[in-house]
């Protein structure tokens, strides 16, 4: 373990597709990583790691994880283990989420919001006490990796693409309540030297929702990603505490 205690230590929610795999690939190709994949269920984690693999990846610096952020028993197991085997965490990507829902109205809003705003407030607070024993630099950071579609003063803008683009309720009011976790996060956990983000990969290619294909315009996971791995190296500290994304950010 050695060699993984130099490495920074990275966990990932919802890593076994889309965003999540991708940033997982492209972390581990750097080798100066150790890359925590989590998945909701056992068999899609085995299915990333071999896609990993696949791919000629380090593997060996991949750990897999069952984590369901809407049940906090899994999330508890979750933080003990890191705690036992690495004694610290030094990033925190809160990427799982949930597109438009099924059942009623209620239905869809109580999946989204436990999933896509409370799922990333909970993990906060249980890996809390891990990302403040972090050494390695540029700091500790949490990445919550949100939507535009979440942000109020672009679905107001009349003059915007947002404006005219109808329902999607749940996904863009969960979105909306994951900013204000966000930025409680950056007000409370910056008191511990922790840099939050809420970032926004654009559209890509992923699960996440019938419309999320190259055919509907959707672009290469790696191409969404890259732009991230420079948040989670640092490279954009002075938009900590923003809603940012590739080149640039949002109202919130």
């Amino acid at each position: 373990m050695a060699s993984a205690a130099a490495k920074t230590i990275v966990l990932i929610t919802g890593a076994n597709s889309g965003i999540g795999l991708e940033l997982a690939a492209q972390l581990l190709q750097k080798g100066t990583y150790t890359v925590l994949l989590c998945a909701r269920s056992l068999p899609k984690g085995e299915t990333a790691l071999a896609t990993l693999k696949s791919r000629s990846l380090p593997t060996d610096s991949a750990t897999l994880f069952e984590l369901d952020v809407t049940k906090d028993e899994t999330i508890d197991r979750v933080a003990a283990a890191v705690e036992s085997r690495y004694g610290h965490l030094d990033v925190l990507v809160n990427n799982a989420a949930v597109g438009l829902g099924t059942g009623t109205t209620r239905e869809a809003l109580r999946n989204a919001f436990d999933t896509n705003a409370t799922g990333p407030l909970v993990m906060g607070e249980k890996f809390l006490h891990l990302l403040k024993k972090s050494t390695i630099p540029p700091s500790p950071r949490i990445l919550n990796i949100s939507s535009g579609a979440g942000s109020i003063g672009r679905r107001l803008d009349p003059t915007g693409m947002m404006y005219n683009m109808k329902g999607m309720y749940d996904y863009r009011a969960s979105k909306a309540a994951l900013s204000m976790v966000t930025a409680c996060q950056v007000v409370e956990m910056g008191e511990f030297g922790i840099r939050v983000f809420a970032y926004d990969p654009g559209f890509t290619q992923s699960n996440l929702g019938p419309w999320n294909t190259k055919e509907n315009g959707a672009r290469e996971p790696r191409i969404s990603v890259e732009p991230l791995v420079e948040v989670v190296e640092g490279g954009r500290d002075g938009e900590a505490g923003r809603f940012i994304h590739k080149d640039g950010g949002y109202v919130w």
